[in-house]
């Protein structure tokens, strides 16, 4: 179905204002799978390299849950809502190659989000302010369950994060991180007017269903409308708190750490990425 970009807004315009008063909740829920490079593995014993690459499959595909109100929404993994502690009481090394972390709170109109995650059994509360999102619509559309959806383009720089064991390549001198530009696709709804969507995708004029960039794509499998019993969207507590660029730093640092141990492991006659299984 094609519809000119003018009629488009127009039809936007019309939807928000007849629905902008009401007040509203709801829970969407997403598959997401996401591609992982496993080239590093390359410099894991070859007795281990196969049991790495089945951990990594089976963790690049999760579902999500949304919860969210005229408001603010909530953003996490279905299994781990309450994560008020490690499951396994150790780090889970694969789980920081995945680049959505935790649980994530997005106030719609400060546009702070406040993030909460875990790194080596330590929790943090990133708080910071989301990025400006220059969306460019375009005139498509396309049906995902019973909501008509829009495409909407956006094009981004974000760090080029590399993880892997074993030599560093001869590049990392550099502390600033390598930038490469990411096309997002979203397809999303006006009819469930809020400017949010799966992790910290959002800032366009309805609910996004579906959204794409080079390595993950999130799709809506479920819309729950209004429940009886209302949703608590409890803004995340309990972690040190810093802003983005300050966890990042923690984040390379203690990967480092994570990597020089592991090189003397294997100096040593060898142990296991991340523990034992």
């Amino acid at each position: 179905m094609k519809k000119s970009i003018h009629h488009i807004y127009i039809l936007l315009s019309l939807i928000t204002a007849n629905t902008g008063a009401q007040e509203f909740q709801g829970s969407a829920f997403y598959i997401a799978k996401t591609n992982i490079n496993t080239d590093f593995t390359k410099n894991i014993p070859i007795e281990r390299r196969q049991y790495v690459i089945n951990r990594i499959k089976s963790n690049s595909e999760k579902n999500y849950q949304l919860d969210f109100n005229n408001s603010s929404s909530l953003f996490y993994e279905e299994q781990r809502l309450d994560v008020s502690g490690s499951s396994s009481g150790r780090f889970n090394w694969m789980s920081q190659m995945n680049p959505i972390q935790g649980i994530l709170y997005i106030d719609y109109s400060s546009k702070i989000f406040i993030n909460r995650v875990e790194l080596f059994g330590k929790f943090f509360l990133i708080k910071d302010t989301l990025p400006t999102s220059k969306w460019v619509m375009t005139a498509e559309s396309k049906k995902i369950g019973a909501y008509t959806c829009y495409k909407a383009i956006l094009t981004r720089e974000v760090p080029q994060r590399v993880f892997g064991f074993g030599r560093q390549s001869e590049n990392n001198d550099d502390s600033k991180p390598k930038m490469k530009k990411v096309n997002i696709e979203a397809w999303f709804t006006p009819q469930i007017p809020v400017s949010t969507g799966p992790y910290k995708h959002g800032g366009l004029p309805g609910l996004i269903l579906e959204v794409s960039d080079d390595a993950t794509t999130m799709l809506c499998t479920k819309l729950v409308m209004n429940p009886k019993e209302k949703l608590k969207i409890k803004i995340p507590k309990k972690g040190t708190e810093v802003n983005l660029n300050e966890y990042d730093d923690i984040r390379t640092k203690k990967t480092d750490e994570m990597r020089e141990q592991f090189r003397k492991r294997r100096q040593q006659g060898g142990g296991r990425p991340g523990g034992r299984s």
